[in-house]
């Protein structure tokens, strides 16, 4: 028996070191394919928070810490394909020292919490110029984002998210796709819904109840969100024009102020416009959004866009009538391509308004703008040094409006892509 596994454990290694990759790809005779990869992203920064962020503590001053960091959007990816029929996965795994218990919920350890998750998992059929696609992927919103990468952790700084960038969240979905063209196609998403908790009843701030609140119940659906979007490509100029509608109900919910019954229903949508433009070396990548209810007020019950905002979400007034919150994104990406360097400068902006639970001003509008370059130094390995400015705005709940804060983000990551 000994030998044996001398014998198997000598065949693994001569198998590993045979490999030219981490990644491989096979194909048989009989139309299969198989592939297997992986993302390995780590981050090297120092993390800057103005005292405002800290709020309602009694930080007195500025806070500034190192980062080394393995961002959750480190993943082992792959898929399996069998004629006209596949399937794609990945899975996900993070770890943060910064904060031990994460906000995942999952298992802690002395390094920091670390997770692993199906980030997609989906099957596909290919019909003719036609794909079905169905399981656990994202996409039916978003098209591009902002080359913004340090602080994908439980911050979500990455891809703009929350500063122009829309991000739709990773969830199981029903997808039709037809290729009429090199040009131009479309995809057709039914896709799972955002659910919401909510007691029926307004806080002082005009934010509906989370979870854990007395009387808070879960939303439901009457039907799965319904999401468009559209694939132009004119070589120089592509577009991507996009947009979802979502209805949610709530039942059961008590009384709210006076007696009053509260509204059992919220609708969020969004429509999104994504451009890309190259020129030689030269690429500029541009969005806008306008939409209701976008995202949530609290990061337990999320929104549809993923922390898109938290003041994106709907409010709710003392005797639980709903308010809907207008909000506006919009970003910018220039970027030129010079041998294994490629530069990108970036400003994105957010804006969410609400004149029947915001005071003062009654908007709370935030901004960033930085600086990442991609410098490939092998294949598969590349450094990206990038700093990020980050401005809160000011709170549209509180009265004067004070400042919710400032943050920079500066350092480098490094990727392992294969």
């Amino acid at each position: 028996m000994k030998k044996i596994l001398i014998c198997a454990l000598v065949l693994g290694l001569a198998v590993m070191f045979a490999l030219p990759a981490f990644a491989f790809k096979i194909e048989s005779g009989k139309d299969t394919t198989f592939y297997f990869g992986g993302i390995v992203f780590t981050d090297l920064a120092a993390w800057n928070r103005s005292k405002e962020l800290f709020q309602p503590t009694t930080q007195k001053s500025d806070n500034t810490q190192m980062i080394l960091n393995l961002p959750n959007n480190s993943r082992l990816r792959g898929s399996l394909e069998v004629g006209n029929v596949g399937g794609y996965w990945e899975i996900r795994l993070g770890g943060n020292q910064q904060n031990a218990q994460g906000v995942s919920g999952n298992f802690s350890s002395t390094g920091g919490y670390y997770f692993v998750e199906s980030g997609k998992l989906y099957g596909y059929y290919k019909f003719g110029n036609c794909t079905l696609l169905a399981g656990k992927t994202d996409g039916h919103v978003y098209s591009v984002l902002p080359y913004q990468n340090l602080g994908n952790d439980e911050n979500r700084h990455s891809g703009g998210q929350g500063w122009g960038g829309v991000y739709d969240q990773r969830v199981t979905q029903v997808r039709f796709s037809q290729d009429v063209s090199k040009s131009f196609g479309y995809d057709i998403s039914l896709v799972q819904p955002m659910y919401y908790f909510d007691s029926g009843t307004g806080s002082a701030t005009g934010a509906p109840a989370a979870n854990g609140t007395a009387g808070a119940v879960q939303s439901y659906a009457t039907f799965p969100m319904v999401a468009a979007k559209l694939r132009m490509n004119f070589g120089a100029v592509s577009l991507m024009p996009a947009g979802y509608i979502q209805y949610v109900k709530w039942d059961n919910l008590a009384p709210a102020l006076n007696k009053q019954t509260p509204d059992d229903n919220m609708t969020s949508w969004a429509a999104v416009l994504p451009v890309v433009v190259k020129a030689g070396a030269f690429t500029g990548t541009f969005q806008g959004a306008y939409g209701q209810n976008m995202g949530s007020r609290f990061n337990t019950a999320q929104g549809v866009l993923d922390k898109q905002s938290v003041y994106h979400g709907y409010g709710r007034t003392p005797n639980g009538a709903v308010k809907n919150t207008t909000g506006y994104n919009a970003f910018a990406d220039l970027a030129f391509t010079s041998g294994a360097v490629t530069p990108h400068f970036y400003v994105g902006w957010d804006k969410a308004t609400n004149d029947d639970v915001y005071v003062g001003d009654k908007y709370n509008q935030r901004w960033m703008y930085g600086v990442g370059v991609n410098w490939k130094i092998a294949d598969s390995f590349y450094v990206v040094p990038e700093f990020t400015y980050y401005n809160w705005g000011n709170n549209p709940t509180a009265a004067k409006n004070p400042s919710l804060g400032t943050e920079w983000l500066g350092g480098v990551q490094f990727q392992f892509v294969f």
